[in-house]
């Protein structure tokens, strides 16, 4: 039987670390777990649950790498395992780590319905992530409406996977075409302001007619033939390239915008369910 001072040590060191944590004191409380996983032996650090505490500091830090860490040493017997293991799946989630991500989830034991629903949920998540939406599809259909907590978030992933789809949908090639028939249309196209297309139809349209006029009135050979001629040619193929170009760019600028608000919502539920 362990000695009542070392009980009555083990009382306070606990109640510091909580205080600690209740105080959002993050770095204070890793502090002093480091300390105590030196002074006490691993049955005591698991019956004071320093594994999950800790990863729960690095969580709130942002230390994701951390945090992984730690919450991997959470004991299975733990009443926070089942939290460590979705907390670890969302930060592997951030890292961009989605296979490790996606194992922790199928390992979770989802013996009862909310557990079920709540790894449903973030499996659905990475597969919008990893832009799968067949498998997305499929996982939508075991979608339940019965806890409050997941279905606005849910409804979102409905909406990312449409939003997606017509994102994909933007091609390139359809967008250089769109500007070498009609000069602007590849920007209209791609997602950009009408005025931008006018604007750049305009450009190409004078340079155009004033290297027609050259050629009309003073011939192949005329230095203002040469001169806009050379403009519009460089105009006109820089408008097709760079049409071509903002299917990218823009495609990258949506898909980091739409990871962010896929990433938020499914930790929202986490936090919810879990606090």
């Amino acid at each position: 039987m362990m000695p009542k001072i070392a009980c009555s040590q083990i009382k306070k060191d606990s109640l510091f670390l909580h205080y600690l944590l209740a105080k959002d004191e993050h770095r204070d409380a890793i502090t002093l777990i480091s300390q105590l996983q030196t002074r006490y032996p691993d049955t005591t650090q698991q019956r004071l649950e320093l594994p999950y505490w800790k990863g729960l500091a690095f969580y709130s830090l942002k230390k994701l790498d951390s945090c992984t860490f730690y919450f991997s040493k959470v004991n299975a017997s733990s009443q926070y395992f089942k939290k460590s293991v979705f907390l670890s799946g969302i930060s592997y989630s951030y890292l961009r780590n989605i296979n490790q991500a996606q194992k922790l989830f199928l390992a979770v034991d989802a013996k009862d319905s909310l557990t079920r629903a709540i790894r449903t949920f973030e499996l659905a998540g990475l597969n919008l992530l990893n832009r799968n939406l067949s498998v997305f599809d499929s996982l939508k259909n075991h979608f339940s409406e019965e806890y409050y907590p997941l279905q606005k978030q849910q409804s979102n992933f409905s909406d990312y996977r449409e939003i997606i789809q017509k994102q994909q949908r933007k091609s390139p090639l359809k967008a250089a075409l769109l500007s070498a028939i009609l000069p602007g249309a590849g920007k209209i196209y791609v997602g950009g302001q009408l005025g931008q297309g006018i604007s750049t139809f305009i450009q190409n349209a004078i340079l155009g007619l004033q290297a027609y006029e050259g050629l009309r009135k003073d011939g192949v050979s005329s230095p203002r033939f040469i001169i806009y001629g050379g403009l519009f040619s460089l105009f006109y193929l820089g408008n097709i390239w760079g049409s071509a170009l903002s299917v990218k760019i823009k495609r990258q600028e949506f898909n980091d915008k739409i990871d962010e608000q896929i990433l938020f919502d499914m930790h929202i539920p986490l936090r919810t369910i879990f606090n």
